[in-house]
């Protein structure tokens, strides 16, 4: 961010890094962050039906399904037959459930509040002004979604040409963070929950240049592959298919059978590695601890698994 950045990209900025802030340190209740979204939503609208949140969260249904069933297991909700629809069911908040919300809202709400503790009265009244034409924008969906925008040009980038012989992988720490967070950002793929994992993450390297990274996401004998990321001024020279390899080798090594991913436009690529498309909702549910299942990435990502064979 600079102070040439148009209100609509600080809008989205501080909108990403507060949902990120309030999932990190405002929830103090165990649920998922699906089962807090499922929560809030029908504390403010009870009896909705399972199709109603898919499309009001924008989230997969196979992830509302299982959070919506964990939920009725603990008692937090219930279903009842929709009246209007026989093969459909509504989904109200128990009393116990009702009181489990409320304090979530109240915890997340203090969280609010203290973001804006530091401000005067005349700023928060300029704060309340901004928030009474943004929030009717939102409610009544008067704000097109993905229009089409005309692409800036692109920076000049000189292209770096690699000798395989110059490539070294090696494991990342948390001193590398930065950098694999910049190069995240700028490539527009999720930072939810990678640092968590920057122990199983690699970096390629050409001498001291850093070009990409990868990492795992290792839940017993499943794994999740995230965050393959090389320098566009590296591509094109096969610095991802072997760091791509690489992580093969280190899931392997890690026991695990089954490696999974998710992608919203190299999955071509991926199947050309070996990897096979999946229906999301056939996910593990061991993955539903990522972030990236909660969330992080788009419902329209595709899922794909790759079948860890034993090393010859």
């Amino acid at each position: 961010m600079n102070d040439n950045s148009s209100t609509g990209t600080l809008i989205r900025e501080f909108a990403r890094l507060y949902v990120r802030d309030q999932r990190n340190h405002a929830c103090g209740d165990a649920a998922s962050t699906v089962q807090c979204h499922l929560m809030t939503e029908l504390l403010r609208e009870d009896g909705l039906t399972q199709q109603t949140l898919v499309k009001r969260l924008g989230l997969d249904k196979s992830w509302i399904s299982r959070a919506t069933d964990a939920l009725v297991a603990d008692g937090t909700i219930k279903k009842t037959t929709n009246p209007d629809n026989r093969r459909s069911v509504n989904l109200s908040l128990t009393p116990a459930g009702r009181q489990r919300a409320s304090l979530l809202d109240a915890q997340l709400n203090n969280h609010a509040d203290q973001l804006l503790s530091a401000a005067n009265p005349e700023e928060m009244a300029l704060v309340r002004a901004a928030m009474q034409i943004l929030l009717p924008a939102v409610q009544n969906g008067t704000v097109s979604t993905c229009a089409p925008v005309k692409a800036r040009p692109a920076k000049s980038l000189s292209r770096l040409h690699l000798l395989a012989s110059e490539l070294l992988i090696t494991p990342a720490s948390q001193t590398d963070w930065p950098a694999i967070a910049s190069l995240l950002q700028d490539l527009g793929l999720p930072l939810d929950g990678a640092q968590e994992h920057i122990s199983n993450f690699q970096l390629i390297r050409a001498g001291d240049n850093f070009l990409g990274c990868a990492g795992l996401e290792i839940y017993g004998k499943s794994a999740l592959l995230r965050s393959l990321a090389i320098k566009p001024e590296a591509q094109g020279q096969h610095c991802g298919t072997r760091l791509l390899h690489h992580m093969i080798n280190k899931a392997r090594a890690a026991s695990v059978k089954h490696l999974y991913l998710l992608t919203t436009d190299a999955d071509a690529y991926f199947h050309k590695q070996g990897f096979e498309k999946i229906e999301t909702g056939k996910l593990p549910i061991a993955l539903q601890a990522s972030r990236q299942l909660q969330g992080a990435c788009p419902v329209s990502a595709i899922a794909m698994l790759l079948k860890i064979k034993k090393a010859n």
